[in-house]
């Protein structure tokens, strides 16, 4: 035969004025946080990362039609460039240029 459980009678709802001073006291207890302002964010480029190198010298490949390639063969020739030294003195005020634009850094 199974038996019935007693159940305890309810807790009532606490009253009005013993609910607003316990909010209040809560609430006396919160402190306003402070909000520092925003750090402004600096865009670090890859180029300016900490751990590039100016004496690594990275490989590209570059395709160009035959008779750019045999003009610059023939510079090679009659100065003191080699065509990587040459194209990188010509190229590298271009791409100076063009990242000042990209940046606003100019």
């Amino acid at each position: 035969m199974v038996t019935k459980k007693k159940s305890s009678p309810l807790r009532g709802v606490p009253a009005a004025k013993d609910k607003d001073a316990a909010l209040d006291a809560f609430a006396a207890g919160a402190v306003q946080p402070t909000i520092a302002p925003p750090a402004p964010i600096q865009t670090v480029y890859p180029w300016e990362e900490p751990y590039v190198r100016e004496d690594v010298m990275k490989q590209v490949l570059l395709k160009m039609p035959e008779p750019l390639y045999l003009k610059l063969k023939h510079i090679t020739n009659y100065t003191p460039y080699n065509m990587t030294s040459f194209i990188i003195e010509k190229i590298t005020p271009e791409i100076e240029k063009e990242i000042a634009r990209m940046t606003g850094r100019g």
